[in-house]
């Protein structure tokens, strides 16, 4: 039986283990990210879990109209806010991480026990924004949802920028969240999937 489709915002909440097999090698990538040898070889054989808590609630949003500070012309509504909380669980190596993201676009610095300090922005997009464009032709086909989330992600000190859609497909008949991944430095750019066994 087919894996159903759904309309609307991926929830990604669950239990994520890496599986190898279905997954791009990311050796590549994180050879491009400036990884070292070391924590490479580690993380070649870990076990790699990610525990993900999506979360949305209303939050009130404050805008002044006509450009106005003046508190009587300060219009009150609510935004949704969508906020993700990660905990990535590498066994064996030592470089767990966790942390809570908004998913609304703005910018974020966090730093990671792999990656260094990096900016990132997450926002939900429709399949048809993703930018890098063989990405793009995939999940146009084999996204599970209409919309995904993109992260936009940029290391300044070691000079690469990213752009990774998570989302879900259906692979070996099982709903699968994968990130695709698109890793670019200087003229260098490395394209990777990675994929992740959770419930079903």
């Amino acid at each position: 039986m087919a894996v159903p489709y759904f309309n609307g915002d991926p929830d990604l909440t669950g239990i994520w283990v890496l599986n190898r097999k279905l997954s791009t090698d990311p050796d590549e990538v994180f050879v491009l990210q400036g990884v070292p040898w070391v924590v490479r070889k580690v993380l070649r054989h870990a076990r790699l879990t990610l525990q993900i808590h999506q979360t949305t609630s209303l939050s009130k949003k404050t805008t002044c109209i006509d450009g106005s500070s003046k508190s009587s012309d300060l219009a009150d509504n609510l935004e949704s806010v969508t906020t993700l909380r990660m905990t990535q669980t590498v066994h064996p190596g030592g470089f767990d991480s966790e942390g809570s993201y908004s998913v609304d676009g703005s910018p974020q610095d966090v730093s990671l026990p792999i990656f260094g300090d990096v900016q990132m922005q997450l926002q939900f997009i429709d399949r048809s924004d993703i930018l890098e464009a063989s990405i793009r032709e995939i999940l146009e086909v084999a996204s599970l949802s209409d919309k995904v989330i993109q992260e936009l992600a940029h290391n300044a000190s070691k000079g690469w920028e990213a752009e990774v859609i998570w989302g879900f497909e259906e692979l070996e008949g099982k709903r699968c969240l994968t990130r695709n991944i698109s890793t670019t430095k200087e003229e260098k750019k490395v394209i990777a999937k990675m994929v992740y066994d959770g419930p079903n």
